[in-house]
């Protein structure tokens, strides 16, 4: 048996792994077992910090009153942005959403999924739609009918939609970083998902079945000692045909404002999601070593 898969063997507590993972057979032997490490989540924490600051400089710009006759470059660039924003500070605060989601979206990282892009956009409307609430409020209560009894938006409320937005982006990350769990059998990667008591999944790549593995080490990645680990299939290494499409007048305009919409950076390495990889592992190029050898057992029993 190879050092490595004796090693891990030997560090790997063997209960716990099959009580956390009930499909592995009696006869197979877990090896390695693992979980995304905290720093593989960092882009996520980081825009978690970004949805804070964002609605803690609108509430700042809106408290600025309170700044008058005070000194110091902070106040003064506080109220340089309240003169900009004074009259249009919720839908000033739609475009800087709209504008952190479309950035977001672009640079194509773990964050640039479709659940977190509606979620920019939900809270970037938040504060308009409120504000309309009240000026339709407004209009039926001059008109004498009844109104909608909607508390008044303050730009204040800035700071109490930031907590709470803030709390729901971050428990969201927690429940995601912590719902993964991944073990290696000498048969099998099993990736597991669950959810607290709502939601529990395991998909299994057969190692006999793969067409090889791939590393992916970000530069952070490099000096902290965490990566992500992609088992590759088969399909994934078929080419799909190119199709280019004609467009002319009207599906012209049409398909430059889907581009501008939904355009990414493109990425030349294969992506995955952590539902369908060793995600942010720790030691990930000896998870890949101890992989690789189970596959080469695995391929010589086959061709024996």
């Amino acid at each position: 048996m190879n050092e490595i898969v004796s090693d891990s063997i030997d560090s790997i507590n063997e209960d716990l792994a099959r009580k956390k993972f009930s499909l592995v057979d009696v006869d197979e032997t877990p090896i390695w077992m693992g979980s995304p490490t905290f720093l593989s989540y960092s882009p996520r924490y980081v825009l978690t910090a970004i949805i804070f600051l964002t609605h803690f400089i609108f509430y700042r710009v809106a408290v600025t009153v309170y700044a008058e006759g005070k000194e110091g470059i902070f106040y003064t660039f506080l109220r340089l942005i309240d003169q900009l924003f004074d009259l249009i500070d919720v839908f000033a605060f739609i475009i800087v959403m709209l504008l952190i989601a479309r950035i977001n979206h672009f640079i194509n990282i773990s964050t640039s999924n479709f659940k977190t892009t509606l979620f920019l956009l939900v809270i970037g409307l938040v504060p308009s739609i409120w504000y309309m609430a009240n000026v339709i409020d407004w209009i039926l209560l001059l008109l004498g009918k009844e109104g909608l009894n909607i508390p008044e938006w303050f730009d204040t409320w800035f700071l109490g939609l930031g907590i709470i937005n803030t709390i729901i982006f971050l428990i969201y990350t927690l429940i995601s970083q912590f719902s993964y769990s991944y073990l290696i059998t000498e048969k099998n990667i099993f990736i597991k998902r669950k959810i607290l008591f709502f939601y529990n999944s395991i998909t299994v790549f057969s190692l006999d079945e793969l067409a090889n593995l791939k590393t992916q080490i970000s530069f952070l990645g490099k000096i902290m000692g965490y990566g992500n680990i992609l088992p590759i299939a088969k399909e994934d290494l078929e080419i799909e045909p190119q199709v280019k499409i004609e467009r002319v007048g009207f599906q012209k305009v049409i398909h430059i404002i889907k581009l501008f919409i939904s355009y990414k950076r493109v990425k030349k390495e294969l992506q995955k999601a952590p539902s369908e990889c060793l995600f942010g592992v720790r030691k990930p190029m000896m998870v890949y070593e101890l992989a690789n050898e189970l596959m080469d057992e695995n391929n010589a029993e086959i061709e024996i």
